[in-house]
């Protein structure tokens, strides 16, 4: 009975979890591998807090030092539109949507858990739509809204702990501090897209963006310039604590100058800027208040886009070397292709850009991590063997040696854009995450392992899938592998019994219908202008010369490749041969969720009904 109870208590409690995070911890507790935060030993605790908040502190005044020796002043680019002056007041019912929708994350500085404040939202809701109101008119931020709680956080497990430059601050704000920042985000955005004010290649901290849409583009840019005969550089900037060294004057004066945001609105982002504070606290022991007087707030909801509107100016600089660029954050990506007689004016182009790139991050005050950038020359193995005598590049007085693989936004991406090392990786991480759950399968129900399966092994397979549309069946063998492996430990099958009926038992699609799934997906976000422009721009609505029966079929033009290992993997050939490749009942979908439903029955039909 105390066996059976326990079973069913940790199934529940699995099944029930909200975030990954959540459900690793409670892994880590059946598997006895709970390690508690790893803190120098060689400071006393009681004066931990103190040393971290000096050195955090210390970090960030050097590097604005050697930055404000440098010569120059910022250049603003001036605002034509209609002007933000003033926030609008919100209603209750607007500010209980989004307290509804905001995960229950709880920090030291609330007055109550944010689980208590749901419970209680109706009658402390009238107060907190007054102070967010008042907050907005008066263009004034509550100070206490604007004080942190910092937690150091070991880097990596296998680093130092006894260097605190191996750990890194994460920052904790008072939840009805977000909900604020959540309803001037709103305002803001709006703002932006009326007057045009977003850059289009830029994919954090926006709808319908994310690192895949990202990744996408540039691999789809990489291999059509393969597909041409053509090698690439790939340059990987890296940015030094962005986020904290960033000037406040510089960002008031471009949200002034270059956004179009005045009066009332302006002052709101000024208090909001100014008079921060935040203390260390290890084990309920703070140390004293630091003043921040760089960056925007971490752990916010404002920071991180304030801080891509601060970056915005980048672009025209890139542009101005005739450089494809993209960024996520502070992550910029720099790629230019040319034939290989042309390799050395390529190599000078990636320089020259990268040193202006630098030069206007030094007048920003944002220091570029020379150390830390990676360029990676791709293209096919019989042009990349010419290039040889060419094996680095110069950044500022730093040389930078040629990479033959390098990791992008969490994939592993090598010189023949072969994905052997991201599918290398992904196994190796897979087979890892299904021993531990097999370790404790016994005290799992069927839907706690599925859950367990889907977060740690289908969701990894899922990640970025689109980049392996065209590959050979040798190599996505090797992921389907894995997919049957845990279908037989979730079922509780042996290793020799058929998969097919497991994974239709279990409704999961196999790997390349996966990676159609994803891709047809994509491809009608695309054609419904929910997609980022850069990738709706790829794809080309087919005109018939004729007026034929199939005109109103909604096929999309397939473009002409030379090489199959190349061009056939690009975006602009899979997304429309998988599209054209659809039934018509399934692309005239009049909705999202429709078109997903009814395209994962035609792709569980194929696959397991041909």
């Amino acid at each position: 009975m105390v066996d059976k109870n326990r079973h069913q208590f940790i199934s529940q409690k699995i099944e029930n979890s909200t975030s990954s995070k959540e459900l690793f911890l409670i892994t880590g507790q059946l598997l006895g591998k709970v390690q508690n935060k790893k803190l120098p030993n060689s400071v006393p605790l009681d004066d931990l807090p103190d040393k971290f908040g000096d050195f955090f502190a210390e970090k960030i005044e050097k590097i604005r030092v050697e930055l404000d020796a440098a010569p120059g002043h910022p250049e603003h680019a001036p605002f034509h539109g209609a002007h933000l002056t003033d926030f609008s007041p919100v209603t209750k019912e607007q500010v209980k949507k989004i307290i509804e929708k905001a995960p229950p994350k709880s920090c030291i500085l609330d007055p109550i858990p944010s689980e208590l404040l749901n419970e209680c939202l109706e009658e402390l809701l009238p107060v907190i739509t007054d102070i967010i109101n008042q907050s907005l008119t008066s263009g004034q931020v509550p100070p206490s809204f604007k004080h942190a709680v910092v937690t150091p956080l070991l880097k990596k497990a296998n680093l130092d702990i006894n260097t605190f430059k191996n750990y890194r601050p994460v920052s904790n704000l008072p939840f009805v501090s977000k909900v604020l920042e959540k309803v001037v985000l709103a305002q803001l955005s709006e703002h932006l897209a009326k007057t045009g004010m977003v850059e289009p290649l830029q994919s954090a901290y926006r709808a319908d963006h994310s690192t895949e849409t990202a990744l996408l583009k540039v691999a789809n840019d990489l291999l059509t310039a393969c597909d041409s005969g053509s090698v690439s550089l790939l340059a990987l900037l890296d940015l030094s604590a962005a986020f904290d060294t960033l000037d406040h004057d510089i960002l008031l004066a471009r949200l002034n100058t270059t956004f179009g945001i005045t009066g009332t609105a302006l002052g709101w982002f000024c208090s909001y800027l100014t008079g921060r504070t935040q203390a260390v606290v290890i084990q309920n022991k703070h140390s004293e208040d630091t003043i921040l007087k760089y960056g925007v707030p971490q752990g916010s909801v404002l920071g991180p886009v304030l801080f891509t509107m601060y970056m915005q100016p980048l672009s025209k600089v890139i542009k101005h070397h005739n450089v494809l660029y993209h960024m996520f954050a502070d992550d910029t990506q720099l790629q230019k292709s040319a034939h290989t007689k042309q390799f050395t004016e390529l190599v000078q182009s990636i320089e020259s850009c990268s040193d202006s790139i630098k030069q206007w991050m030094t007048v920003n005050k944002l220091k570029m991590n020379d150390d830390k950038t990676e360029i990676m020359p791709v293209g096919k193995q019989s042009k990349l063997k010419l290039l040889s005598e060419t094996s680095s590049l110069t950044l500022s007085d730093t040389t930078v040696t040629f990479s033959t693989k390098v990791k992008n936004l969490g994939v592993h991406l090598d010189s023949n854009l072969s994905m052997d090392a991201h599918i290398n990786s992904l196994c190796r991480t897979a087979f890892l995450e299904m021993r531990r759950i097999s370790q404790i399968r016994h005290l799992l129900s069927l839907d706690a392992t599925k859950t367990l399966v889907s977060a740690f092994i289908l969701s990894r397979l899922d990640y970025c899938n689109s980049l392996l549309a065209g590959l050979p069946d040798t190599k996505l063998d090797r992921l389907q592998r894995i997919m049957n492996n845990a279908a037989r430990l979730v079922l509780r099958k042996r290793k020799r019994d058929h998969v097919t009926p497991l994974l239709m038992t279990l409704h999961w699609l196999p790997i390349k219908a996966r990676i159609t799934y994803k891709i047809a997906t994509l491809c009608y976000r695309s054609l419904q202008d929910s997609a980022p422009s850069y990738l709706s721009s790829l794809l080309k609505p087919h005109v018939p010369t004729r007026n034929l029966r199939s005109a109103d079929a909604g096929h999309l033009v397939v473009p002409r490749v030379k090489l199959n290992a190349f061009g056939k993997r690009a975006f602009t050939y899979t997304a429309p041969s998988i599209w054209n490749s659809l039934p018509m009942s399934v692309r005239l979908s009049t909705s999202l969720p429709s078109f997903k439903s009814s395209l994962k029955t035609h792709l569980f039909r194929e696959y397991f009904n041909p």
